[in-house]
């Protein structure tokens, strides 16, 4: 797991707070600087023994996200088995995806998109987190 810069404003605690999600995100907490907001389309298409998936990371809030970590909670079994346009790390069920070093900020008002195959049912992960910052989710096919 990379560790974020003081100068982002989210800290380390807040990033192992998140690896604890198993539930849908919510609101933000309390202890979440103003200013940061996110939202995630998760796309997927599986197949026998796994799937595929684009997923696209939207800053809808004001402030930076950089550099930034992606975290989610597969719902089962899954594991990963390659990833692109992120470092991709793995404490099952959790999976962590760290910006790459030609994308280090995703500015407010813009998008990124990572995409990974992974083993397993083509279930819906809960818990997205950017930074500790809990994102809107939508699903979609892909």
């Amino acid at each position: 797991m990379r560790f974020l810069r003081a100068s982002s404003g989210i800290g380390i605690a807040g990033l192992l707070l998140a690896a604890s999600f198993t539930a849908p995100a919510r609101a933000a907490p309390a202890d979440v600087p103003a200013g940061y907001d996110c939202a995630v389309t998760y796309a997927s298409l599986g197949w026998t023994t796994g799937f595929t998936t684009r997923v696209t990371i939207t800053n809808t809030g004001t402030r930076v996200f950089s550099p930034w970590i992606l975290q989610f909670v597969f719902p089962g079994s899954q594991t990963l088995m390659q990833g692109w346009n992120a470092t991709f790390s793995e404490t099952p069920p959790s999976v962590q995806a760290a910006s790459p070093i030609w994308q280090q900020s995703i500015d407010p008002g813009t998008s990124f998109w990572i995409g990974f195959n992974a083993n397993g049912a083509d279930e819906h992960p809960t818990g997205f987190t950017l930074n500790g910052v809990p994102c809107a989710v939508t699903f979609g096919p892909y």
